[in-house]
């Protein structure tokens, strides 16, 4: 699990990729930044709660929901970029019954909110299709994936490793302005740790505490969006 106060540090990269990129590419008539607002769909997997001697004691279901963020590239070259990405989703999650669970009250288990935002950073090669504007891509990421659970009045947060591998293809209708569409598979790593965090939110008190095995939680993610280019 990483520290909460990375991200008072991520958007410090910002700036430090568009000085980088203007210094290497001054003189490069290649020269230029993208920035991409885009909105879609994330077709979300369970969270599972296997322990460490590999019994399954459930999972948490983790609703497919809709999203929205942005990205701001530097384009190396006429092919190669790299992206800062931040994307938001807005899920529910619930604790799926078992052993552990199942002797509790039904009514005790009920949907908590769960507010889910990444942070990557994006490698994109793109190839180009002779006598048109579309530009196909294949990309890589690496980040980090925040689940933020609230319910009845109480909230809390928990950071993951994440990665992502995809692509899709972008359409430039002038020098400046394009469309892009893009699809990725997008898992979290959950670290290994207790399952406190889940079963506080879903209702399950301290009966359902077991410590976790390394998980991956599977997302696919959909989007299109704009592209304004300078």
């Amino acid at each position: 699990m990483l520290p909460k106060k990375i991200f008072r540090h991520f958007w410090a990269l910002l700036p430090l990729l568009m000085f980088t990129g203007s210094l290497a590419f001054a003189a490069d008539e290649f020269k230029r930044f993208e920035f991409q607002p885009f909105g879609g769909y994330s077709v979300s997997g369970d969270i599972s709660l296997t322990d460490d001697d590999g019994v399954d004691h459930g999972s948490v279901e983790v609703k497919s929901s809709l999203n929205f963020g942005a990205t701001f590239a530097v384009n190396l070259n006429d092919f190669d970029s790299i992206e800062l990405r931040w994307q938001r989703q807005f899920s529910e999650g619930r604790l799926q019954p078992d052993e552990i669970v199942q002797p509790l009250p039904s009514e005790n288990l009920q949907a908590f909110s769960l507010k889910i935002d990444q942070y990557h950073c994006n490698f994109v090669h793109q190839y180009e299709i002779a006598q048109t504007r579309a530009m196909p891509y294949v990309m890589a990421s690496l980040g980090v994936t925040t689940f933020r659970a609230s319910r009845a009045g109480e909230s809390d947060s928990s950071t993951f490793f994440s990665f992502a591998i995809g692509g899709g293809v972008k359409y430039y209708f002038t020098e400046h302005f394009g469309i892009r569409g893009e699809a990725r598979w997008n898992p979290a790593v959950m670290s290994a740790s207790d399952s406190g965090f889940w079963c506080r939110f879903g209702g399950a008190g301290a009966d359902c505490v077991v410590r976790l095995n390394l998980s991956l939680q599977n997302q696919l993610d959909l989007s299109t969006g704009l592209i304004f280019r300078f």
